[in-house]
C-alpha cells in the first residue's frame, strides 16, 4: 500500500477503498490491516466507526465501511 494515511481518508470518505496490483491474497491482508487502521484513527478522534473487509465477485478483498 503506498500511503496508508490516504488509504485511511479514502476509506473514512467513501465508504470503501479497493485495492489495485494486488493477488486475492495480498488484498485480503491488505484490507484487514486498512479497516484495523481506520478504526484505530476514528477512535482517536472520538468517533465509534464500524470498518471490515468484503470480497467482490471475482474473489479479490476490498475495505469497507460497515452500518448497523
Amino acid at each position: 500500500m503506498k500511503n496508508m494515511k490516504e488509504a485511511v481518508r479514502r476509506l473514512q470518505k467513501d465508504g470503501e477503498y479497493r485495492f489495485e496490483g494486488l493477488g486475492r491474497d495480498e488484498s485480503r491482508r491488505a484490507a484487514t490491516r486498512l479497516a484495523k487502521a481506520a478504526m484505530e484513527d476514528d477512535r482517536k478522534n472520538g468517533i465509534e466507526s464500524s470498518f471490515g473487509i468484503a470480497r467482490d465477485a471475482f474473489g479479490y478483498y476490498f475495505a469497507a465501511q460497515i452500518n448497523g
